[in-house]
């Protein structure tokens, strides 16, 4: 027993694993790069010959911990010593742990005793995991700004980070605000103003209802013109859809006529192009329906405004609009079941209390006719934006199929859903458009306005005129098409209170400047109390957002 060593397996090692040691010399000698001097050659070679013995006597001695230890340190040193020797490149293929398992590129769920210095790392593989709508880079998870120097990088900076989305609800304030007061202004130099009045409510909305309808055209060809421009910026979303998205039972299918006069009436209203890519007269029944109650409820408000502020100053015209806020809320609580907080519901309450306290006036000459039309408008002006995202969401389930609405993943591209929600946009402006025409039309016709205007109007045929008809037309268009995408990007509520600050800061305007001491102050309490509304409605959707989560 004694004669006999205790390692019997020391005298056949170099024997026994001689094939194992080659082919993991073999392994290792690949895995270097190749040497590209003499001298480096000599030195590669003597590295791999102390490579070799350091393994063996390695195995050889499994009872001497101290030993392994110092000789797997030797081992990293003469690897890094010819990486280093071979021109400081990393080796082509790393050396890898055979012992553990491939790390997935997929994220893993964080155990409870895992080390803290590993949380860089998991956050940074969280990125790539799939996220609903494409996700969104870390750079823009940041704010970074100086990604919209890139190709689509305009739009993902906008839509895509909390500052950018910020800026644009800044915009749209601003835009729709500045569109509303720029369309007061042109219908009272139209109606109230200068040699050219047209004091004819009803013949005169008719009017500017048909050219924003024709402007709606027009702006809808231009962003299909500026459709590459747009996408490469990011904002594909604002290109009108070019081509119908189905077959539709068309207004003139059953028209008894000519062959050629019945083609040309069924390329009109299902052909291609237009506003929503339908043809200039693209009409369905079944979604003419949908849309039916928010042309009526248009309709409604703006006749009632309009006749409202034809017959009436802007203090008498502001105070009998001055019930639209708390309507809109009212509305929102019990249509939309919003839960409103009380921060934004008290700022909501006492802008509006201060916008009456600025707009009160003494000797005003007052009507009731502009009066009631006022009040009751201030109704339909309530209920029109809440309307207006409910038909919209409406017109988008109809074209969304069920298979992409029920799914946790969506199955189709993002350029898909957003066709689909660009079209319900333009579907829904196109058929409240043309329905509210078509809904007035008669209206004009029976009222005897038009009679009235060919006898005693004599500037008919006046340039300027119809310079200032198509102004306010301009601004008709722009608040007509920009309040379903405040609506969208905010809420009804926003949409509506949004002309609280804005009638404060027309008050003043048209006014000159000339206001009594309590107006000067209403004034200014309202605009107070409208930027504390934003800055509770903005912590009321981060709390959505973060909850969503």
């Amino acid at each position: 027993m004694n004669s006999f060593s205790s390692r019997p397996f020391a005298r056949n090692t170099s024997k026994t694993f001689r094939p194992a040691f080659d082919y993991l010399s073999n392994i290792s000698r690949s895995a270097i790069p190749l040497p590209t001097t003499a001298k480096q050659t000599s030195k590669f070679s003597t590295a791999a010959t102390h490579r070799r013995k350091t393994t063996a006597d390695s195995i050889d001695d499994t009872d001497d911990d101290t030993e392994h230890t110092a000789t797997m340190d030797n081992r990293r040193s003469h690897s890094r010593h010819n990486s280093q020797e071979a021109g400081g490149r990393a080796p082509a293929v790393p050396f890898v742990d055979m012992g553990s398992r491939s790390s997935s590129p997929y994220p893993r769920s964080r155990s409870a005793a895992q080390n803290e210095d590993e949380d860089e790392e998991y956050e940074l593989s969280s990125s790539t995991r799939p996220l609903v709508g494409g996700g969104r880079s870390t750079e823009y998870e940041r704010g970074s700004w100086k990604m919209m120097f890139r190709q689509g990088g305009l739009g993902s900076f906008l839509f895509g980070t909390r500052v950018g989305w910020q800026i644009w609800i800044g915009v749209l304030v601003f835009w729709v605000g500045g569109c509303g007061f720029g369309l007061l202004l042109m219908n009272r130099f139209v109606m109230l103003t200068g040699v050219y009045k047209f004091p004819f409510p009803l013949t005169g909305t008719y009017v500017q209802l048909v050219l924003t309808h024709l402007l709606l055209i027009a702006f809808s060809s231009l962003t299909r013109g500026l459709g590459s421009p747009l996408r490469r910026l990011g904002l594909g979303a604002a290109v009108a859809p070019a081509i119908p998205v189905a077959p539709q039972g068309g207004a003139f299918r059953s028209v008894n006529t000519k062959a050629g006069v019945a083609r040309f009436l069924r390329w009109l209203s299902n052909g291609s192009g237009g506003i929503a890519g339908g043809g200039l007269f693209e009409f369905d029944y079944s979604t003419a329906k949908q849309v039916l109650p928010l042309a009526v409820v248009f309709v409604v408000k703006v006749l009632l405004s309009n006749f409202s502020f034809a017959y009436a100053p802007l203090p008498v015209y502001q105070l009998a609009r001055i019930g639209v806020t708390p309507l809109s809320l009212l509305f929102s609580c019990i249509l939309q079941k919003d839960s409103i907080s009380g921060s934004t519901l008290s700022a909501a309450l006492i802008a509006t209390l201060n916008l009456l306290f600025a707009t009160l006036r003494s000797n005003v000459r007052v009507t009731w006719e502009s009066i009631v039309a006022g009040v009751f408008s201030s109704f339909f002006a309530a209920l029109y934006p809440i309307l207006l995202l409910r038909t919209y969401r409406t017109l988008l389930a109809a074209l969304v199929p069920q298979d992409g609405v029920l799914s946790g993943y969506p199955t189709r591209s993002d350029e898909e859903t957003n066709r689909e929600e660009t079209r319900a946009h333009y579907r829904t402006l196109h058929y409240t458009s043309l329905l509210s025409i078509a809904l007035l039309t008669p209206i004009v016709l029976l009222s005897g306005e038009l009679a009235n205007i060919y006898h005693n109007i004599p500037f008919l045929d006046v340039p300027f005129f119809w310079l200032m008809i198509w102004c306010g037309a301009i601004g008709s268009w722009a608040v007509f098409s920009s309040t379903l995408v405040m609506v969208k990007a905010t809420s009804p509520l926003s949409t509506t209170f949004v002309n609280v600050p804005r009638s404060g800061v027309q008050l003043m305007l048209l006014s000159m400047f000339k206001m009594p001491a309590h107006s000067w102050v209403g004034v200014a309490l309202c605009w107070a109390s409208s930027v504390w509304f934003a800055v509770s409605r903005s912590r009321e959707s981060d709390r959505v957002r973060l909850e969503g989560r």
